[in-house]
């Protein structure tokens, strides 16, 4: 089966989450073949300046072959959004999306709003796969789902 990991990339904590992610999965999962864009030469060296079209069509290649995907939706990353949308319009399998954010637990204790998540990503999660708050609960409920 394959797993795609979607999530922004864009500053050293994102990228070092990213690597993070990928070592854990193929640790704990390794009959699964992981595609995990940060390992993309080009990501390895943004300034060799691969095209937009050049990752669109990388990208999109293996979220349409992907049995499962894993999404990070801590932040507002559009392109993650968009992968979102190709996961769910290619029925992959099994759709885990993430917020981290530790305020969530709390977003709606407060006399004012303090943090949120976009209700329309929240609702494809809810509809469509599984919404968990951290990447370990990810690979608990990936456990549990290819027990099955």
């Amino acid at each position: 089966m394959k797993v795609y990991v979607a999530g922004s990339l864009f500053n050293e904590a994102e990228v070092n989450q990213r690597k993070l992610e990928g070592r854990i999965l193929r640790e704990r999962f390794p009959n699964l073949e992981i595609f995990n864009p940060i390992d993309q030469p080009f990501n390895e060296n943004k300034q060799s300046l691969p095209t937009p079209i050049d990752i669109y069509e990388g990208d999109t290649k293996a979220v349409e072959e992907c049995d499962i995907f894993i999404a990070d939706l801590s932040n507002s990353d559009t392109g993650v959004a968009c992968e979102l949308g190709i996961a769910i319009y290619t029925n992959t399998k099994i759709i885990i999306g993430i917020n981290s954010d530790i305020r969530i637990a709390s977003a709606n204790k407060y006399d004012v709003p303090t943090v949120g998540m976009n209700h329309y990503i929240l609702g494809a999660i809810l509809k469509h796969g599984h919404f968990l708050n951290s990447f370990e609960e990810a690979c608990d409920k990936l456990e549990e789902l290819l027990s099955k």
